[in-house]
């Protein structure tokens, strides 16, 4: 498939999302170093009307320009979530000093991408 093809797809898919309402809220995010490791555990709030699934979370990790110099998947911990409950994921990549922040993307297995509001400012 030639690349301006699958970059119409997902510039429409992009699109399509923005008029979507938030079926996910970031409620919490917490990252922490080892030595050899960059862990970080967040948790989400299904604000949907319905149950969530089969949903695959990609953690990417950015440099100080905003780059992704790694990318870990992870899942929800509880699958399906049900409309108002909660659950954890956890991701983790090894240490490397490019990275200087992360930012997440939620996809569901058979429904592309799920948009996620951000969480209250403190």
């Amino acid at each position: 498939m030639p690349a301006l093809v699958v970059f119409a797809m997902i510039s429409f898919a992009a699109v399509n999302c923005a008029a979507q309402k938030p079926s996910l809220e970031l409620l919490d995010s917490k990252a922490s170093a080892s030595q050899t490791a960059i862990s970080v555990v967040a948790q989400v709030k299904n604000i949907s009307t319905s149950d969530i699934s089969g949903v695959t979370v990609y953690c990417d990790f950015v440099n100080a320009s905003g780059r992704i110099v790694r990318t870990e998947q992870s899942s929800f911990e509880t699958d399906p979530l049900k409309p108002n409950s909660t659950s954890q994921f956890k991701c983790e990549t090894k240490v490397s000093p490019d990275i200087k922040s992360f930012k997440y993307r939620f996809e569901r297995m058979f429904g592309g991408p799920l948009i996620v509001k951000a969480p209250a400012k403190k």
